[in-house]
């Protein structure tokens, strides 16, 4: 190892490659990529899918080691693990049974194993399943800092969450409360964390843990040339939505899209097509897709030309953390878009300048008829979302700020925000 480089570990519960193979990816691999220029980067990957190891081929041209542990969620357990684990959650000093797993200690003792005789300047560890592992793991590692980028936040989560993990809701209630005690605590004991919107690094008060720890960078737009070129041929006029549709808050927000939405413009609009783009719909958004007008792409070849032909986009997210990778995309791809505050969160668009904010089925009928009608104001809500996301979202200021945190080349107040992006010195300085 050279003198001038640092060496870093970052830890996933899921492979981060290939780029769109779920939101970790979208945010860690153009990460990886641009430290690995200047470092030596090792990786621990916990993933209980076989079949998946051979991606792990992708990411090893950008890292010194990859270490790839089994995760015990993928596992059968016997009955005194499980209770070993519920009785464990109901002690207030212990981790959130969101965290946990079953045979979780197995990953303590492989993630010492796989680190033994290494020395490290940072460790990251990315999201907070299996968290409590690794801290428990920690006191046997060399490493001078440990930052936790949580991404969202759990605690935001936990409080977000439609149905909670228990019928009882006093059990609700004490999740989210050691769900706040628990981040506050990882945010008190690390050098910092992460998070991916000021909503996010904010959930926690400030009387658990000191704002100063928390750092918020976004996701930038890495999107291939030619995005904007490709167009399927689609029944127009039309409504679209983008996202994987295994995930519950994008069911959520279809189906309330289809039946409150929808349906009721079909009747002033018989013509009308709602497009659902996304991998892994569910049972319910695939039977949606018998409905007379409904289109569900399932997974596709190209997304883009899918995205271009859409008319407008609605995202009525009722629900969820953190910044919508798919939303960012759409306007990115100069489509208009109308979303809920929740939608908005991260990106911090301006309602009727760049994107269109509303929270009722009356708000999001009213603005879809209003651009249907008018080509010229779809056009011009397109080129200024465009516009938008090139200017804030460009990873390059991104990755400078990232990389000057990790490798303390800054002295980081925890409210990096565009500022710091733009004025933050380049990433592979000598130290």
């Amino acid at each position: 190892m050279s003198s001038n480089k640092k060496r870093i570990l970052f830890g996933f519960k899921s492979i981060p490659y290939p780029l769109r193979a779920d939101g970790v990816s979208v945010r860690y691999l153009p990460i990886i990529e641009s430290m690995a220029r200047c470092n030596d980067i090792d990786l621990i990957v916990i993933n209980g899918r076989v079949e998946k190891r051979n991606l792990l081929d992708g990411l090893k041209p950008f890292c010194r080691k990859i270490h790839y542990l089994e995760n015990p969620r993928r596992s059968s357990h016997g009955i005194f693990t499980k209770c070993l684990t519920y009785l464990n959650f109901l002690l207030p000093w212990t981790p959130p049974i969101s965290v946990e797993r079953h045979g979780g200690s197995t990953v303590t003792r492989e993630v010492i194993k796989a680190t033994k005789g290494e020395r490290y300047d940072t460790v990251v560890w990315v999201g907070g399943e299996l968290l409590p592992n690794l801290m428990d793991a920690l006191p046997a590692i060399s490493v001078d800092k440990v930052f936790v980028d949580f991404i969202d936040s759990p605690s935001l989560w936990a409080i977000r969450r439609k149905e909670g993990e228990f019928r009882l809701e006093a059990l609700n209630r004490y999740e989210r409360w050691k769900t706040l005690r628990w981040e506050g605590n990882i945010i008190r004991k690390t050098e910092g964390t992460i998070y991916i919107s000021s909503v996010d690094a904010e959930t926690v008060p400030p009387a658990y843990a000191p704002i100063g720890k928390r750092h918020i960078f976004p996701n930038g737009i890495n999107l291939p040339d030619g995005t904007n070129t490709k167009c399927a041929s689609l029944p127009s006029p039309n409504i679209g939505f983008l996202g994987t549709m295994g995930y519950a808050p994008n069911i959520e927000a279809v189906e309330w899209l289809y039946t409150e939405v929808f349906v009721p413009l079909r009747e002033i609009l018989p013509d009308l097509t709602l497009v659902v783009i996304g991998r892994y719909p569910s049972r319910s958004i695939r039977e949606l897709g018998k409905m007379p007008g409904v289109i569900v792409t399932g997974e596709v070849e190209d997304i883009w030309e899918y995205v271009n032909a859409i008319d407008v986009f609605l995202f009525p997210l009722l629900r969820g953390a953190g910044l919508k990778n798919k939303i960012l995309e759409a306007m990115y791809a100069g489509r208009p878009v109308i979303t809920t505050k929740i939608g908005n969160e991260g990106i911090d668009a301006v309602s009727g300048e760049n994107i269109v904010i509303g929270q009722t089925k009356e708000d999001f009928r009213r603005e879809t008829i209003k651009l249907l009608d008018s080509p010229e104001e779809r056009t011009r809500l397109g080129i200024a979302a465009n516009a938008f996301v090139l200017r804030k979202f460009s990873w390059d200021g991104i990755l400078t700020a990232y990389g000057n945190l990790l490798l303390g080349h800054v002295q980081a107040d925890g409210r990096e925000g565009e500022q710091k992006m733009k004025t933050a010195a380049p990433a592979c300085g000598s130290s």
